[in-house]
């Protein structure tokens, strides 16, 4: 493979072609070590004060929080977010699948809708597409409900 070509040049081209990739190395040594170290924190960019606080602003310092009492059983929660929010475990607030209404605008499955689109806890929901004009409610392979289509589709 590869081995064989570095091997079937001379020796010098060899050595030359390891001579340059030292050379590479040594002259990006010498670049990055160019800026003493006591000059890395100056300037209008620098990340640290002389102290060694952080010259960044805090990213909620301009979040103005109007947070209300969270209502039993919620607790307010704080975990990294800037207001924080109302919280319940699951077991305490379950969660509510029930169709409260019906509507007008309520759509069957597609005719080929798999079966993921039909259950388990409840199928998928459609409603009537509002195609622009050209374009047609079709039902494409493997979709639960219709889509717009250009009609020459």
């Amino acid at each position: 493979g590869h081995l064989s070509i570095f091997l079937a040049q001379p020796p010098w081209q060899f050595s030359m072609r390891v001579l340059a990739f030292a050379a590479a190395i040594a002259s990006a040594t010498l670049i990055r070590k160019q800026v003493p170290d006591d000059m890395k924190n100056v300037g209008e960019d620098r990340m640290t004060d002389s102290f060694g606080g952080s010259t960044l602003t805090p990213p909620c310092s301009s979040v103005q929080c109007n947070m209300p009492e969270c209502q039993a059983p919620f607790e307010k929660k704080e975990d990294g977010t800037c207001c924080g929010y109302c919280w319940a475990p699951d077991h305490v607030v379950g969660l509510d699948r029930h169709k409260a209404t019906k509507s007008m605008y309520e759509a069957d499955l597609c005719p080929s809708a798999p079966a993921s689109c039909r259950g388990p806890g409840g199928g998928a929901q459609c409603f009537a597409p509002s195609c622009d004009e050209g374009y047609e409610a079709h039902c494409v392979p493997g979709a639960c409900c219709a889509t717009c289509q250009y009609k020459g589709f």
